[in-house]
């Protein structure tokens, strides 16, 4: 082969190499593939408005409608996965038993299954969620962007893989040099849903809305946040659970029962009817030769 040759076909080897690694990530949408539900934690004029609902333990002076994003925000990845939680009336805010998942219902369960802890900033009581006692049906992995300005390029790439996957990404968002209150905090200080890439900004379901009377979240981008443009502190991929392994059960051995040696008398009757039919076969050829 000339080296002109050879060059060619080295050109249309790179451009189809190229061509395969486009197709199977940057070209492919970083979305999810269908529709996220959405709450909204301010949700306080309506039927069972779960935002004045207490929020976690232990004498916390919150309520949903004040620091309950994270709650929400989870609330709409679990009812994403189609997962649902069961309280009984006497554990309710609402006095009556409920199944499903909302922040309200999703609360009340975390508030009986060790769901909230202390927090440094709470002045009082168990406010924080307590991310192993999530329901079960999911996994998270934690990441961080390590950028002011954006999502970082590593970020990035996480991110867009995740929601190829289908996977949800849970965000904890600041907006300003500070927020939450006027508290000095300056990370983390809202939860929003990721879902979508769009341009160079992401799409979210933003759990506050300040319209009380609708039960569902904004959604909008990072960019143009209910609170202000958001940048990304820290993220969560929510992931199904793995299945558990079906327990080994271990079957009976079970001894092969040796066979029993053929019955003298059943031999001697196989024999004489061998013998037998010998003899016919000899007899009808010499007849057939005498003839």
């Amino acid at each position: 082969m000339t080296y002109k040759h050879s060059t060619a076909l080295g050109v249309l080897l790179a451009a189809a190499l190229i061509t395969i690694v486009l197709s199977t990530s940057g070209a492919q949408p970083a979305e999810l593939p269908r529709v996220m539900p959405s709450f909204n934690q301010a949700y306080t004029v309506g039927p069972d408005a779960w935002g004045r609902a207490p929020l976690g333990t232990g004498a916390c002076p919150d309520q949903i409608a004040t620091t309950g994003c994270l709650v929400s925000a989870f609330a709409c990845v679990l009812a994403y996965y189609g997962i649902t939680v069961e309280v009984p009336a006497i554990d309710s805010w609402t006095g009556r038993s409920e199944v499903g998942m909302n922040p309200g219902v999703l609360n009340d369960w975390l508030r009986t299954h060790n769901g909230y802890g202390q927090c440094s900033e709470d002045p009082a009581g168990n406010c924080c969620l307590e991310w192993e006692y999530l329901p079960e049906g999911v996994e998270v992995t934690f990441h961080t962007n390590h950028s002011d300005d954006g999502v970082s390029s590593v970020a990035a790439v996480v991110i867009d893989h995740a929601l190829r996957e289908g996977h949800p990404i849970i965000a904890g968002v600041h907006w300003g040099l500070t927020c939450r209150g006027g508290l000095p905090q300056n990370e983390d200080c809202h939860w929003v849903v990721l879902t979508e890439k769009v341009g160079g900004t992401y799409a979210i379901v933003d759990p506050y809305n300040p319209r009380g009377t609708s039960s569902s979240g904004v959604r909008t981008t990072l960019a143009a946040g209910v609170k202000g443009s958001y940048v990304i502190d820290r993220f969560v991929v929510v992931t199904p659970a793995a299945p558990k392994p079906a327990p080994v059960v271990s079957a009976p051995v079970v001894a092969k029962k040796p066979s029993e040696p053929a019955a003298p008398g059943a031999v001697a009757s196989v024999l004489v009817l061998l013998t037998a039919i010998a003899v016919i076969v000899v007899a009808v050829f010499a007849t057939e030769a005498h003839r």
